[in-house]
């Protein structure tokens, strides 16, 4: 058992109490470290003879041995930044216990983040010809970073983040359109309404959030994170560590899958991007043969429709 860990995260073939168990293991495996049976029993929603099957299925005679073989892969510093900071801790132990809940957020994500969901979440948006992000309250700044990204990189993205703007442009999606729901805790209503909406007019609905949520069930893939949203805990810095981590991973796929395209639009944006920085005067310019009939409305005249569509 070299890295019991990736052996778990690696195993298909896990039935469903067998499934709990894993995830509550790879979530906070230094916790797992430092409990007994009836405690992880508990946190997993199992019986204790599940945990004792679930220690067999990986060779080890019992829960005690695997904890043991369980302890060499989680180092003692791990064990100790696992901790919250807490009342009398010095700014040293602040420092350490933050980075240290970082680091291992990461590392969790890196081991349990699906390749095959990844891909195809990067296909999805690459072939989109309209991206819609959705999130509201701790959520909304990750949606706000990932739209601001993916408009730099020449993406027609949009975001929204109050119940009337999300269901109205939830409502115009086409198919092969790709709605992201980012949520930290996958109950919210509003996020949860509008995945639903996107999904009955034939959007491809992403769901960045807990995998076991109701904004999971609603979508049509689901790139999880580890952690959820606990106030007031250490749980928020993962919960939104690995929202924005999955973000970039769509991003850094799309930037590769998309090159070419990216390319013809990199001069048009780098000029946006100056325009923004630089005060530069408007220059005016005046037809020389100006075409009354350019199909505008006229003052008095009746009003004519338009024989195009925008979609």
């Amino acid at each position: 058992m070299a890295n019991i860990l990736d052996r778990i995260a690696s195993e298909e073939n896990l039935t469903k109490s067998e499934r709990k168990i894993a995830q509550v293991i790879l979530k906070n495996p230094a916790i797992v470290v430092n409990e007994n049976i009836a405690q992880l029993a508990k946190r997993a929603g199992v019986s204790e003879p599940s945990i004792v099957r679930f220690c067999r299925r990986f060779g080890a005679d019992g829960y005690p041995s695997f904890k043991l073989v369980l302890g060499t892969t989680v180092s003692q510093d791990s064990i100790k930044n696992i901790e919250s900071v807490k009342q009398g801790d010095s700014v040293s132990d602040v420092i350490s216990k933050v980075v240290g809940q970082a680091k291992n957020s990461v590392n969790n994500l890196s081991r349990n983040l699906s390749e095959e969901i990844c891909a195809r979440v990067i296909d999805a948006v690459s072939q989109s010809r309209r991206i819609m992000v959705i999130a509201q309250g701790l959520s909304e700044f990750i949606a706000v970073d990932f739209t601001n990204r993916m408009l730099n990189l020449g993406f027609a993205c949009e975001r929204y983040s109050d119940k009337q703007s999300m269901s109205l442009a939830a409502s115009t999606l086409r198919t092969g359109d790709v709605l992201i729901a980012i949520s930290g805790t996958g109950e919210n209503l509003d996020v949860i309404s509008a995945s639903i909406l996107a999904r009955r007019v034939g959007g491809v609905v992403i769901g960045l959030c807990p995998e076991e949520c109701t904004l999971a069930q609603n979508c049509a893939l689901v790139m999880k994170c580890q952690e959820d949203v606990v106030l007031g805990t250490d749980a928020m810095l993962s919960n939104r560590l690995s929202l924005m981590l999955m973000g970039q991973v769509i991003i850094g796929g799309v930037m590769l899958r998309r090159a070419i395209a990216m390319k013809d639009l990199k001069a048009k944006i780098e000029i946006a991007r100056r325009d923004l920085y630089t005060k530069n005067e408007v220059e005016e310019t005046v037809d020389d043969e100006p075409n009354d009939d350019d199909s505008s409305i006229k003052v008095g005249a009746p009003i004519t429709t338009l024989d195009w569509h925008p979609y």
